[in-house]
């Protein structure tokens, strides 16, 4: 009887360890997308991003190392979330700090944090009273602001505490606007830090510590006004550089980060003109391009960012990795033959490639990698109510939290389109 015991606990011993992703067939995007499921059905979290605030990334391989990140902290997460047992948040965020933001259901956690120093943030939550107290005397300052400020919509940025957001507040309410102003001209009012740029015309940002004059000023100011050196510089550029872009690189769409000087974007695309003299770099495909103050991206076959003070040289050198035009429509037209030989296979998957930053030769190398496997697993079909396999980039942050929170979870698979075949493997199987 004992050793059938030990035969026994052996043989489960045996089969979770061959459960465990090997380094051949382990692909942390993959399980990624498993910690989260386990978030959404084990603790109701509705949300979980990977450095949701993050600006400087660096260059294109820079982010693997941050999904990497992400996936231990979320590990740690979950292991504070079981020994808790009580868990009230909706949105998580792995990121490089502890916050309690956009009121008491939302978190950041730093990525390698302990599960002790997990434990103890997520556990020492305000009261019930005190998060009702709280929330209430916030609405009760929205209602006495929109009293006073005529503007459509206000709201904290997450990337400030809950106290940092009532310290704007306290201090907006206190803002006098003239009587006779009817609108203020704004869409709408971000309260935030002071690292934050607008994102449109429209959008006034301001800081939290902003005193209540400091706020009317900017309340004061014209949307149009603030915005029209901005766009003195882009109908400079264009005139200095226009031809060239269009000429040698053919960009169809030149854009400067809101974050970045007048004078830094400027340098940014005089550095790029300088790039353009390479006979190479000219051959390549180029859409939309912007300079930013941190990141050298390339983002699918057309698009890049471009850091405003990278040398003509390291440019050039870069973007040598982008392919040629002929070779990226080749790769195209044959994604295009391949999604088309997918259809009706016996998986009963519709397998589609994401349209947003994934090369053509991936989603080449992602529908020949799924063939192969259909090839050779002739009897496998997923269960209900998978329908569609999407392949995105695994590699990319923005890619990585659009498939972790994507609205179409219910019925898609997403897949790294860099799996290879024991990857691709592990990951459909248990969809089996």
């Amino acid at each position: 009887m004992d050793t059938q015991i030990f035969a026994r606990i052996f043989l489960a011993f045996w089969a979770g360890f061959l459960a465990i992703p090997t380094l051949a067939t382990a692909n942390t995007f993959h399980q990624l997308l498993e910690e989260k499921h386990r978030l959404e059905q084990q603790f109701g979290i509705q949300t979980l991003e990977c450095f949701p605030f993050i600006k400087n990334i660096g260059f294109t391989e820079d982010q693997i190392p941050k999904i990497q990140q992400c996936l231990r902290g979320t590990r740690t997460l979950i292991g504070a979330f079981f020994e808790s047992g009580n868990v009230s948040y909706k949105t998580v965020g792995i990121s490089d700090r502890f916050l309690r933001t956009a009121g008491f259901h939302t978190i950041l956690i730093p990525w390698d944090a302990t599960k002790a120093e997990v434990l103890h943030f997520t556990q020492n939550q305000p009261s019930h009273e005190t998060q009702t107290a709280f929330l209430d005397q916030v609405r009760i300052l929205k209602q006495k602001i929109l009293k006073n400020i005529k503007v459509r919509d206000f709201y904290c940025s997450q990337e400030i505490s809950n106290d940092d957001c009532l310290r704007g507040y306290k201090n907006l309410v206190l803002v006098k606007l003239p009587s006779t102003l009817k609108t203020t001209g704004w869409r709408e009012v971000v309260i935030t830090h002071p690292r934050t740029q607008p994102e449109s015309p429209g959008t006034l940002v301001l800081d939290f510590n902003d005193s209540p004059a400091e706020m009317r000023k900017s309340l004061l100011q014209d949307p149009y006004k603030t915005w029209k050196p901005r766009q003195k510089l882009y109908e400079r550029i264009q005139e200095r550089y226009g031809s060239v872009f269009k000429g040698k690189l053919q960009i169809e769409n030149l854009i400067c980060a809101v974050d970045i000087s007048l004078k830094e974007c400027e340098r940014g695309a005089s550095n790029l003109v300088l790039a353009s003299h390479s006979l190479d770099l000219r051959m390549r495909h180029w859409g939309r391009i912007i300079i930013n103050r941190y990141n050298t991206l390339i983002q699918g076959d057309f698009h890049a960012s471009i850091r405003y003070d990278l040398p003509p040289e390291e440019i050039q050198k870069y973007f040598l990795r982008k392919p040629i035009k002929t070779q990226a429509s080749k790769m195209a037209s044959r994604a295009i033959k391949l999604e088309g030989t997918t259809k009706n296979n016996s998986t009963q998957l519709r397998a589609v490639c994401d349209l947003e930053s994934l090369r053509s030769a991936q989603c080449v190398n992602a529908f020949e990698t799924f063939i192969r496997f259909v090839k050779k697993n002739r009897d496998y079909q997923a269960q209900r109510p998978w329908d569609t396999l999407m392949f995105v980039d695994g590699t990319q942050l923005d890619r990585v939290n659009f498939a972790l929170n994507s609205s179409s979870r219910a019925t898609y698979l997403y897949m790294d389109a860099n799996s290879d075949d024991a990857q691709l493997a592990t990951y459909l199987n248990q969809f089996r």
